[in-house]
């Protein structure tokens, strides 16, 4: 090629007339996954009422999924979720009278344990308001005529809130609850 023809085709944007762009060295170009959490709810919602208890498991198993997908350590939402209580890993022990050595090294396990902690409290305080999303109104309204409910709000107690919801669906009543 000549130096005219060059410029030319430089100024018309390369071969190919400029529409194309350079792919990445291993990437492929695919649309991402929609990752709409209303996908996941469809179909999905906490109630009092002859399909309640169905509807409660059904609920609880797509929030265990969706929250291990979309959650960092979702894995142990999820074991939250179906023991309705916070769990949590030992702390690793500090021998006694430890070297200087020791204690370096038991820092770094107990760093690990302090920030899954900290992310565990973050995704059940993130779960709350999803729970509550999933209440039909009848249901909405039952736990927020429940007496602990300003205190479950205001500290965003997942765990309180799906024992309240659980007890509200299989027992159906609104009397005091025994959380």
């Amino acid at each position: 090629m000549e130096e005219s023809e060059i410029k030319k085709e430089f100024k018309k944007g390369g071969r190919g007339g400029g529409k194309h762009s350079f792919k990445k060295k291993g990437k492929s170009i695919q649309k991402q996954q929609s990752s709409n959490a209303n996908d996941y709810y469809d179909g999905i919602y906490f109630c009092v009422g002859k399909e309640g208890p169905e509807m409660y498991v059904k609920t609880i198993e797509k929030l265990g999924l969706y929250a291990s997908t979309h959650f960092k350590n979702g894995s142990e939402v999820k074991k939250c979720l179906k023991k309705i209580a916070l769990i949590s890993n030992p702390a690793p022990v500090l021998p006694q009278d430890p070297t200087d050595n020791e204690k370096k090294v038991w820092e770094y396990p107990m760093a690990d344990l302090l920030r899954s902690e900290h992310i565990l409290q973050s995704n059940l305080n993130n779960m709350f308001a999803i729970l509550m999303s999933l209440c039909d109104s009848d249901m909405k309204s039952r736990v927020e005529s429940c007496s602990d409910y300003v205190q479950m709000d205001d500290d965003l107690d997942t765990i309180k809130l799906l024992s309240t919801i659980k007890k509200l669906v299989y027992s159906g009543s609104t009397h005091e609850l025994n959380v």
